[in-house]
């Protein structure tokens, strides 16, 4: 078995990956309450979408205003796409759409990601933008507990527990490391948020996988009568997280690309 920078996985027997491109079948995903249509092509059984017209249609409301650190919260791998994929997209746009997602052809240096992973990016990003300018965001996902008024610590709700850093209470008791559990994927990415947010340093959270502790096993360690209480600082919006609106000609980077374009 074979892999290249598209992302395929080959064998002599298999199909090629953009099989269902060669055919012409694409489909169409809902997003903003059906505001907003994303094409999306196939490869076997998983969808694809260009990230350039992600980034036009999709995300331009957050690219333009948050910080290029927040996108390093996150770890969404892209890839090259194939010519018969490249000719899809244009049928798509061209015919289709009437160039409404650009004039520029595509080729095989446009870059695709799951639309799974598109879905929740954007997901991140949005709650990123209502914590930073102080809107309401119903069950967040993440936050911030203060304990007794004093002491502040992030939190990232995973099935309907929240979790925190076990860093913040190392030294504490050697007891919670046995409640310990890791925290990676999405649920980390929100974590990391907050842990910009509060300017903690990097190199505490910058793994793949960080230890967390429910936030229920936490409270069994102090004493009765100790307040936990929900908290996000007020002047957030005045952090380095959220910029003036850029230019729409300023380069983001949210995927991680291969490391070389196909020739």
């Amino acid at each position: 078995m074979t892999s290249n920078t598209n992302g395929n996985s080959t064998t002599d027997e298999a199909k090629p990956a953009d099989d269902e491109s060669l055919k012409g079948h694409f489909g169409w995903e809902s997003f903003n309450g059906g505001k907003i249509h994303i094409p999306y092509i196939i490869r076997q059984t998983e969808k694809y979408c260009a990230v350039r017209i992600v980034e036009s249609k999709l995300l331009n409301k957050y690219l333009n205003v948050l910080h290029q650190d927040l996108y390093n919260c996150t770890n969404i791998r892209s890839y090259y796409i194939t010519d018969v994929e490249a000719r899809l997209l244009d049928e798509i746009n061209f015919r289709h759409c009437d160039q409404y997602f650009g004039k520029e052809k595509f080729s095989m240096k446009d870059l695709i990601v799951r639309l799974s992973d598109a879905q929740k990016f954007q997901q991140f990003l949005d709650v990123c933008y209502k914590k930073l300018t102080n809107l309401s965001t119903p069950n967040d996902k993440c936050g911030f507990i203060r304990i007794n008024s004093e002491s502040v610590v992030p939190y990232t709700v995973r099935d309907s527990h929240k979790m925190v850093p076990l860093f913040y209470f190392e030294g504490e008791t050697d007891n919670l490391k046995l409640k310990a559990d890791s925290l990676s994927g999405w649920d980390l990415s929100y974590l990391k948020f907050c842990c910009k947010v509060q300017g903690i340093r990097n190199e505490l959270f910058a793994s793949e996988t960080v230890a967390v502790i429910s936030l229920d096993d936490i409270k069994s360690y102090f004493p009765q009568g100790t307040i936990f209480e929900d908290y996000w600082p007020n002047k957030v919006v005045d952090t380095q997280l959220l910029m003036p609106q850029k230019s729409h000609n300023s380069t983001v980077n949210w995927t991680h690309p291969p490391p070389k374009a196909q020739q």
